[in-house]
């Protein structure tokens, strides 16, 4: 086993528009090369910074980025080496070439739509950001209102229903009978 600490520049941007490590930055190398009979198995954890743009406000930020690697080279003519293009890298002579293993690595861990609470920030960076569309924080005893209606004739579950009714639903007038609601149009 041959352990391998460097750092390393990135020779193209690795990641896409909103979140990625911009070409020319620096990579922390923390890997082990370890010789087995069909090649090389490298593992480790590669540290970088990368630039990301908040797909909520737009804010632009820089974090460090760590993914943990593990991938086998193999050497030309081995039985690995026979596999799928697609399931083993192969080594150059005695070189191994980790950018495609990185590209791939680092984007399987990046978000697809980043934001800043992503990335430890307690809100947007941008204070002009309102609170993001939807529900959230506590829904309890909220009613959507597409089923108000509903609600209203029929009483919130695991209640006894509004006035007039069982609780059942269906039941009209408390005698189980439905179709026999004086109150229906």
């Amino acid at each position: 086993m041959t352990p391998v600490q460097r750092a390393a520049e990135v020779p193209t941007t690795i990641g896409v528009e909103m979140i990625g490590i911009p070409e020319g930055s620096e990579l922390d190398l923390d890997l082990m090369l370890t010789f087995v009979d069909e090649g090389i198995l490298v593992t480790g954890a590669v540290t970088g910074q990368a630039r990301v743009e908040c797909a909520r406000c737009l804010g632009e930020f820089h974090t460090d980025v760590t993914v943990n690697l593990t991938e086998m080279y193999a050497i030309e003519g081995k039985a690995a080496a026979n596999a799928e293009e697609d399931e083993v890298r192969l080594l150059d002579g005695d070189l191994l070439d980790l950018e495609p293993a990185l590209i791939d690595a680092f984007g399987l861990e990046f978000p697809l739509s980043p934001t800043c609470t992503d990335y430890g920030h307690a809100e947007c960076i941008n204070p002009d950001t309102p609170a993001p569309d939807g529900v959230s924080g506590d829904t309890e005893g909220r009613i959507d209102p597409r089923w108000a209606d509903l609600v209203e004739k029929f009483g919130t579950p695991g209640t006894s229903g509004t006035p007039g009714t069982s609780g059942t639903p269906g039941a009209a007038g408390g005698d189980g009978a439905p179709g026999t609601d004086e109150g229906r149009a």
